[in-house]
């Protein structure tokens, strides 16, 4: 399981390192190189491979760095009298933006690397600024091939993290890291540990370096003299594209020569260049000599266990820094993925869309709310001084024609309530000129039948319909209850005799604070063959009460034999019946 990926791209090359564990203790998952065709296009290119790079390793990295050429950025010194991170973010561009004048400054994204720094005092800058435009198409490359960059860098800044994780750079010496790409060399100067300068060579090793340079990129150097093309052409032979490939490598190991010099010639550190370290493209012309301007050369080996995927560790150097600084090591803090470029999340990239659709939604939903407000005040109460009334308000006048007496109606109308009461139709005629502002038609309707209803329950009761003195439940019912479930389970329990039935009522004030209640006491016979069929009589009918929702209570008796057998007779059965319960469930099933 991969739990970084690096990513290089050159100009006609790439570079992946995939990592898992930590950045003390880490291991090599894969890794792999290969050239983009001349002619296709880099970024369809390079996605196909990065997706079948993926798909072979099964890679899922919880991050993503991806490291670009150097030579397509500017690099420019600043000193600013300040160290607060975030007000160098908001002077950057305004102070780099007179030394980038091929570039307008809105097109470019613009970083830093803090090289020294005086808490509170001031900090020296290594500002890199790189065009958008081909930042972006990089990044697209990657996310096209499944493997999205969390973060970008230049490849001088994962060339100096792979040398620190390697070893080679100790405190009390000075190194000069040189990283030999396609159109460009990387150089970096290390002063005891600590990034010191950082530049760019515009000569490469790669193919066709010369016909794919923009804007000064690999030109060819006045004065190391021409050098034949090598761009392919049907006309070339073999051994012609192999001789101008030789000489372009010369002329590229003459001008990287020179500019070293320079460097280290120009270069002020704090102590002597101990070694110069080579990675990149293998230039035989400069690895072949041991010391340059009496500089040990040494070839930095820094991605352990390259060799066994049978890819160089040194042309994996760049991308295998990029993914140490996405495990979560490095001693820089590069950060190119900024402005419109700033990488997010996927449900990040749904916030706006979703924000938008938000929006649109809510407006949609106000206005259908309007609408319908209105198209319910208008089936509601509508105009009635312009005499346009809406549905309830028609149906509230017809209503009360229905109800109330018409004397201007030919012939008269007398109306269904002969005397209104003047409560009632005081109310009614308030409501039916619009003057209750409080309630909608439809609650001066319920309003209306409320009035009706409280009216008639006031007569009723003083015509004594209507009562709060209850009844007391019916004995007769009660008995009439327990003799209707005998006759019902006549076929289960077989021939029976009823020698006593006695009925009582129990009002609730003699039970402890119970409802009112009925109690049947019943002397009963079952006639059998066997007293074992009588005792089952007796059990189907007590089964058969308690299961009935009026019998709160059936007592149980002891069975008395017939003296000549043939059956069990029971004397005093006390069954307690609710009567007012059997009343409710009869009224629920005639309802139903």
């Amino acid at each position: 399981m991969a739990r970084s990926c690096g990513i290089h791209i050159d100009q006609r090359r790439f570079h992946v390192v995939a990592l898992d564990g930590n950045p003390k203790k880490h291991r090599v998952v894969a890794s792999a190189t290969g050239e983009i065709p001349y002619g296709d296009d880099p970024v369809e290119a390079v996605s196909e491979e990065l997706r079948a790079f993926a798909r072979k390793n099964k890679l899922n990295p919880d991050a993503v760095q991806l490291a670009v050429d150097s030579g397509m950025a500017a690099f420019r010194s600043l000193t600013v009298p300040f160290d607060d991170r975030a007000k160098i973010e908001d002077i950057l561009k305004f102070e780099v933006e007179s030394d980038l004048p091929q570039w307008d400054i809105d097109e470019v994204i613009v970083d830093y690397l803090v090289m020294a720094s005086k808490p509170g005092v001031e900090s020296q800058l290594l500002v890199t600024a790189i065009p958008k435009s081909r930042l972006e198409r990089q990044l697209l490359a990657c996310e096209r091939g499944g493997l999205e960059a969390n973060d970008a860098e230049l490849d001088g800044s994962a060339l100096f993290e792979a040398a620190h994780a390697s070893g080679c750079l100790h405190e009390g010496s000075s190194q000069v890291l040189v990283h030999v790409g396609d159109s460009s060399t990387t150089v970096a100067v290390v002063d005891s540990g600590r990034l010191a300068a950082m530049r760019a060579i515009r000569a490469g090793a790669g193919p066709h370096a010369d016909v794919d340079a923009e804007e000064g990129e690999g030109e060819l150097d006045p004065e190391l003299g021409d050098a034949p093309s090598i761009a392919p052409a049907e006309a070339q032979s073999d051994d012609e594209l192999a001789a101008a490939r030789r000489a372009r490598l010369e002329q590229t190991a003459k001008r990287i020569r020179r500019e070293l010099g320079r460097t280290v010639s120009g270069v002020q550190t704090s102590h002597e260049i101990e070694a110069i370290y080579f990675c990149g493209h293998p230039l035989e012309t400069l690895m072949a000599e041991d010391e340059l301007f009496g500089v040990p050369v040494r070839a930095l080996e820094a991605v352990p266990g390259a060799e066994a995927d049978e890819v160089s560790s040194q042309e994996l150097t760049i991308a295998y820094g990029a993914a140490l600084r996405a495990l979560g090591g490095g001693e820089l803090r590069p950060h190119l993925r900024r402005e419109e470029l700033a990488f997010s999340g996927k449900f990040e990239r749904l916030e706006l869309p979703l924000a938008v659709f938000a929006l649109l939604l809510c407006t949609l939903l106000g206005v259908k709310l309007i609408v319908t407000i209105k198209q319910i005040d208008w089936r509601d109460e509508g105009l009635i001084e312009k005499g346009f009334p809406g549905d309830m308000q028609i149906w509230m006048e017809w209503s009360n024609a229905f109800l109330l007496p018409q004397p201007d109606a030919v012939p008269p109308y007398v109306g269904r309530l002969k005397l209104p009461d003047e409560e009632l139709l005081g109310y009614i005629r308030r409501a039916e000129a619009g003057q209750i502002e409080s309630q909608t038609k439809f609650q001066e309707l319920s309003t209306i039948r409320t009035l009706m209803n409280d009216r008639l329950k006031r007569l009723k009761t003083e015509i004594g319909v209507v009562s709060e003195v209850t009844l007391p439940q019916s004995a007769l019912h009660g008995s009439m209850l327990v003799m209707g479930k005998l006759e019902e389970l006549r076929e289960q329990i077989g021939r029976f005799g009823i020698r006593s039935i006695e009925s009582e009522y129990k009002a609730g004030k003699d039970r402890a604070g119970k409802e009112d209640r009925v109690e049947v006491r019943l002397d009963i016979d079952f006639f059998a063959d066997t007293d074992v069929q009588a005792a089952q009589a007796y059990t189907t009918l007590m089964r058969s009460l308690k299961e009935e929702v009026w019998c709160d209570d059936f007592e149980e008796r002891q069975s008395k034999p017939f003296p000549s057998g043939g059956g069990l007779a029971y004397e005093g059965l006390r069954i307690t019946v609710n009567v007012a319960a059997a009343i409710a469930q009869e009224e629920a099933e005639r309802a139903s």
